[in-house]
């Protein structure tokens, strides 16, 4: 039985953007993308914006710092083209971690480094963390 299950998500969404445009300027594919009104990845209606996502899935809190790093080091050296980009278009950055962590796990922090949380505010992003404890 897995013992949490922990997604790390760096998303890039507005209303009209085409995600191609960035996996061009980034050289990076997306995990998954959403062009605003569609219904791909969405359950019940249209999606409301578009979006580029990176994801990053781990089944342990133990050591979340290295693991949000995974996806920052793929970033990491484009800062300046993200800060471009996100200033010709609306969009906003998110990093969000969200999980479930079962009553077996092992008691770890839930930390990230200075240095990497300096890059998620060099870039604007938004930060969200949502882990549930069962």
């Amino acid at each position: 039985m897995l013992q949490a299950e922990v997604t790390i998500e760096f998303i890039i969404c507005g209303p009209n953007f085409n995600p191609d445009s960035v996996t061009k300027l980034l050289g990076i594919s997306p995990t998954t993308y959403t062009i605003r009104g569609s219904m791909r990845n969405c359950k019940f209606s249209p999606a409301i914006e578009t979006t580029w996502c990176l994801r990053h899935s781990i089944n342990s809190l133990n050591n979340l710092d290295h693991q949000v790093r995974q996806i920052i080091n793929r970033i990491e050296n484009k800062l300046n083209i993200l800060l471009t980009f996100k200033e010709e278009n609306d969009i906003d950055f998110i990093f969000t971690i969200y999980g479930h962590v079962y009553k077996n796990e092992k008691q770890s922090d839930i930390n990230l480094k200075k240095n990497t949380l300096d890059f998620i505010s060099d870039l604007g992003s938004k930060l969200t963390m949502d882990i549930e404890f069962w």
